[in-house]
Formats: C-alpha cells, structure tokens, sequence
C-alpha cells in the first residue's frame, strides 16, 4: 500500500512537471525573438573648410554623415551653415589643429606642445567661438598632442563645460584621448578606418568594404575620410547602396547613442551628450 502511494504521488508530480514544461515552452515559443541591431557606419568627412567647390560635393553626400571643418578657414561657416541647412541629420564637428610628431604644419588656431595651460584653453575656446555649428570635435594630425595625457586632461575637462562629444582620429597608437574622455565622462567615438589612407579608388574600395564588414561582424564602425575628387567619386557611387548590405548610415551623435545602448548592462557609465540624437531604428 506504502509503495502505491509513493508511486502514485511520483506520477503525479511527473505529470504536472512535464505539463508545466510544456506550457513555458509553448510560451516561449510564442513570443517573437527581438530583432538583431541593425549594423551603423558613422563617415566623418575631414579637413573642411579650405575649399568651398570640394566642401559643398561632400556636403551634397546622401545621409547622416558628419563633416569635420577647420576653424579659421574661409569656408569653413559657410559650408557649417550649408550642411546645417541641407539635412537635419547631418552634423558638424570642429577638425581641432593639434600638433603632430615632427612638427609638421597644423595651420592656423592649432593647439601645440609649447602652450601653457591658459594659451591652450585661449585658443581652444577661440576655436569652439569660431564654428558654432559644431555639436563636437575631432583633431587633425595630433599624434604628438593626443599622445600627452596633461594636454588631453586639459582639453577634455574644457570640453566638459560644453555639450560637446570628441572623436579620436586615432592617429597615433599611443593617444591620451579616450582615458582623458573617460575621466571627464566626454562621449566619444574613436576612428576605426581611414578611407583613402591610399587614394587609389581600387585601395578605397577596398577599405570600404573592410568597414562594411566590420560594422556587419562588431555592429559599428566608424570610417573617416577626406574630401578628395577619387573619395567623393567613390562614395557618391557607394553610399546610396549602403542599405542592400543591411547597414544604416549614422551622424556621430547617433553613433554615440548607439554605443550607450550597447554599455547599458555594463559598469561603464553612459556618456550622454545634450547633443546626442536618438538612432532612427526604421533607418
């Protein structure tokens, strides 16, 4: 009698496990998987603002593309004022003049090793006055500044008195930037490609579609490139098919957004900028 009782208790139980399983399966089942995040490429157009012809083709680009433009040059307000105009999706950024390994030429308003502390905030300042179209900043050349953690504090702790974001052109391996961003909580981007390093268009090609895959494998990528005839050839052709390869265009604002929503579940804080727009997931 004991052992019926047991073996009856036993089916039981059984039973209303497996029925129970079943029913979280069903459920589950029914639920629609979350779609996968669509793939981003952020373009950043460098070395505006010298050449209004060149300038206006980049800016007459299709889409969310960010153009970084020299301060102090003579187009630089009217191409900032004509990409403001052309789409609300495009952005404009200050290309900051920092000072590169072997001193080269940075033209004029740059930031150098041989500024003190007041002289480099001066002239930053200076800059940030001169375009104010801009929603944040990148640096031209500056692989000797970047490299400087003094000089990389000072300029993000100025930046954090604004709503600027800050993009490392990344050139140099041994940049300050990001551990400076980090402390003062400046978002930023950092390059991952340069387009016409080489402007040979089989060379641009080629490192196009090396951004297109590494946006498509990491879901982000961010590619700079510059205002030559053989670049705006090439992504006059290539831009408009960006969509087929499943990856949507992003300015650097929504690329930022991007990156705080991929950081949500981590301990790192989210680097919210006044500028920062919100992604257009139908895009």
């Amino acid at each position: 009698m004991y052992k019926q009782t047991v073996k009856a208790v036993l089916l039981s139980f059984i039973t209303v496990f497996s029925a129970s399983l079943m029913a979280q399966s069903t459920s589950m089942m029914a639920q629609p998987t979350p779609p996968l995040p669509t793939p981003s490429l952020a373009i950043i157009i460098d070395d505006l603002g010298n050449n209004l012809a060149s300038g206006r083709r980049a800016v007459n680009l299709p889409g969310a593309i960010t153009y970084a433009i020299l301060p102090h040059t003579p187009q630089a307000i009217e191409l900032a004022t004509y990409a403001n105009n052309i789409d609300i999706n495009k952005e404009v950024i200050i290309h900051m003049p920092m000072e590169a390994v072997g001193h080269k030429h940075i033209g004029p308003g740059g930031l150098n090793m041989h500024q003190d502390q007041e002289d480099f905030i001066h002239t930053l300042q200076a800059a940030i006055k001169a375009l104010p179209q801009a929603k944040g900043l990148s640096n031209h050349m500056g692989s000797q500044l970047t490299s400087q953690p003094d000089r990389m504090r000072w300029l993000m702790a100025e930046l954090s008195k604004t709503p600027f974001y800050f993009i490392d052109s990344k050139t140099t391996d041994n940049s300050a930037a990001m551990q400076a961003a980090d402390e003062q909580q400046i978002p930023y981007l950092v390059r991952d490609i340069f387009l016409d390093h080489d402007r040979d268009p089989a060379a641009i090609d080629r490192a196009y579609k090396k951004a297109l895959a590494l946006a498509i494998r990491s879901g982000s990528a961010v590619l700079i490139a510059h205002p030559y005839p053989s670049t705006l050839d090439y992504l006059e052709t290539a831009l408009p098919k960006l969509r087929q390869a499943g990856i949507v265009l992003v300015n650097a604002s929504q690329a930022i957004a991007q990156k705080n929503r991929h950081q949500v579940n981590s301990d790192k804080p989210l680097l919210i900028s006044k500028a920062i727009l919100t992604i257009d997931d139908s895009h």
